[in-house]
């Protein structure tokens, strides 16, 4: 993952078979305990992908950007920045269900929950201006089509027995290299003992090029 968004880690899992101990399987695990363990230890609810947070342009529009868990990240891009959607909650439902909806139940207490289902984001973002706010945090009151969407499939995939995931796994072109997703991720010991290499001079010739010559 580029940001260590959710999103990233778990949109494979939406369509594709997760075997146990596999890599696809490791990797969703791992960032879902990260994800759990990033709101945990700042008090709030989890789940951070890009979103819409509670900056606005001139015209009033929300911005739009990629948050994530730095732990989980190939770059940090964004650091200071705490924002939360409950998208990435939803998606982490095919993985820790129990977790995801007392986690959701926490959100809809907070009043996140609305007739048309989850606001897009809480920004907890600490700025000056915010100290002044009634709550520690600012709701993002708009709904992404794609991120209901996703939502919505993975509740799916949680209540029927992965529908997309079988309709996925009908197609004959993904059964024919579905063996890849039963990669395991590799078991190698450290090595400890490797000597450094010698390097000889340059122009010196080594006794078995010697030998060579000679014969």
């Amino acid at each position: 993952s580029w940001t260590g968004t959710m999103f990233e880690y778990l949109m494979p899992v939406i369509w594709m078979r997760s075997h146990p101990e596999t890599l696809l399987d490791r990797a969703a695990e791992s960032a879902v305990r990260a994800q759990k363990a990033y709101g945990e230890n700042r008090n709030v609810p989890w789940g951070i992908s890009e979103a819409a947070y509670s900056a606005r342009d001139q015209s009033g529009n929300y911005q739009y950007a990629a948050f994530g868990v730095p732990c989980l990240a190939l770059n940090v891009a964004r650091s200071g920045t705490l924002v939360i959607s409950p998208y990435s909650s939803c998606l982490a439902l095919m993985v820790d269900a129990e977790g995801s909806v007392k986690n959701l139940l926490g959100m809809a207490r907070r009043k996140w929950l609305t007739d048309y289902g989850f606001y897009e984001s809480a920004d907890y973002t600490a700025f000056p201006a915010r100290r002044l706010l009634p709550r520690k945090y600012e709701l993002v009151h708009c709904w992404m089509a794609h991120h209901q969407g996703m939502s919505l499939v993975a509740i799916c995939n949680v209540l029927f027995d992965s529908p997309f995931q079988r309709w996925f796994h009908a197609e004959r072109l993904v059964q024919a290299s579905e063996l890849i997703l039963q990669e395991r991720p590799l078991r190698v010991k450290p090595i400890n003992d490797v000597q450094p290499r010698r390097v000889l001079p340059f122009g010196a010739k080594t006794r078995a090029a010697k030998l060579r010559q000679a014969t």
